[in-house]
């Protein structure tokens, strides 16, 4: 077997959503006709220690621990240079010499997401760079919400300049990329750039075997999935709870549900707002999203593609989204979801799913049979394995 190192900014275990499933399901795809070396920076000691599950996905792992106030440290320093902080965040230097070690002993080389790009700048063999997100796309949008909402982290209107320069370099840097969408790939380049044809778009799937179908009749739960430490996801849950669900309210007892990691000060500012309840970290997110009468996706900020919307398909729960939430999506709004901007949209779509249960229950129907249709991993990860396979051809 050919050998395939992979470096990752997070370590990938435990498997709980996001670009660590991502990253997973390629490299289980990967797995199947590859020899995996993984070389992964770790945010804490504890995931030093951390038991592999015997899932057979890479044949060695190496941990660098990278710990908050270094990256924050490296951030600070690279301010007034003008490199990207997403770059400078995930700097370490003991992770590049295990990675200079390691190119030696592989034939291709995998850096998930920009972050790890730079690692591989000098790299001679082979290389994919899987960008997931265009992340200045995502910036650009918290920039222009932070404007009008009171946000007041400027740093994102300056790192979004920065970071779209970068990532630009690094496509022209690396024999293939691979973004999520369409319209992250677009937001980067224009087809007449030479580098159009270098990068793949290859969308999300989503495990229907382990996300069983359970539509629910009667509940007035609306569910939200999504980790919270992020900036999108701590928007999209904070504005529901604000704009939305004082307005639902007054339809009935309707409760929203959000299920994901909250960083402790952060719950402190859903206390204001009445029938909003926080999980936190769960074992099961499906066991969780039970009984829930819709999902919603309320992102504002957000590029790529939302997991969350195809985790909510596969459950059978509704989905009612916003605009941005379903780019990068084939679902047909109206059909397959349901589409919401405004605070009064996504009052009368669930109104809508409490009220008309047979609607209710054919989007749920619909949705279902969309990720099956068109997000089986396997299927969306094919043209990934065909890029490696074209290496050696």
């Amino acid at each position: 077997m050919k050998k395939i190192l992979v470096l990752t900014p997070r370590f990938p275990y435990p498997v709980i959503g996001g670009d660590r499933l991502r990253i997973y399901q390629i490299c289980k795809e990967l797995a199947k006709h590859y020899e995996l070396h993984l070389v992964s920076l770790c945010e804490y000691e504890s995931e030093l220690g951390l038991k592999i599950p015997a899932d057979n996905v890479f044949k060695s792992v190496d941990r660098v621990l990278l710990p908050k106030w270094r990256s924050y440290l490296n951030c600070l320093l690279a301010l007034p240079t003008g490199k990207a902080l997403q770059v400078a965040y995930y700097s370490s230097r003991k992770f590049q010499q295990i990675v200079n070690e390691k190119i030696k002993e592989c034939d291709y080389a995998l850096a998930h997401l920009v972050r790890t790009a730079k690692y591989l700048e000098n790299c001679k063999i082979p290389k994919v760079l899987e960008m997931t997100d265009a992340i200045s796309m995502n910036y650009e949008r918290v920039a222009d919400t932070a404007k009008n909402s009171g946000f007041k982290n400027l740093v994102y209107s300056t790192e979004q300049s920065r970071l779209k320069k970068y990532e630009i370099k690094m496509i022209t840097s690396f024999n293939k990329s691979v973004l999520v969408s369409q319209i992250d790939k677009d937001f980067l380049l224009n087809d007449s750039n030479k580098d159009y044809e270098k990068v793949l778009v290859c969308t999300n799937g989503v495990d229907t075997e382990s996300l069983k179908y359970s539509f629910c009749e009667n509940s007035k739960q609306i569910v939200f999935i999504g980790n919270l430490y992020s900036v999108q996801n701590l928007d999209a849950a904070l504005w529901f709870s604000k704009e939305v669900m004082p307005l639902l309210r007054t339809h009935g007892n309707f409760t929203f549900k959000v299920i994901g990691r909250i960083k402790d000060r952060d719950k402190l500012k859903f206390a204001d707002y009445d029938g909003v309840e926080l999980t936190g970290s769960v074992d099961s997110v499906a066991a969780e999203a039970e009984q829930s009468l819709a999902g919603v996706c309320s992102v504002r900020l957000a590029a790529g593609v939302q997991n969350k919307i195809l985790e909510y398909m596969a459950l059978g729960i509704p989905c009612v989204s916003s605009s941005i939430g379903l780019e990068g999506l084939a679902a047909k709004p109206d059909s397959d979801l349901l589409i919401a901007d405004k605070p009064e949209d996504y009052v009368k779509s669930i109104l809508k799913l409490h009220d008309d249960k047979l609607f209710s229950a054919q989007v749920a129907l619909n949705g279902r049979e969309y990720v099956e249709r068109q997000h089986s991993w396997s299927s969306k990860l094919s043209t990934f394995v065909d890029v490696f396979n074209k290496f050696e051809n």
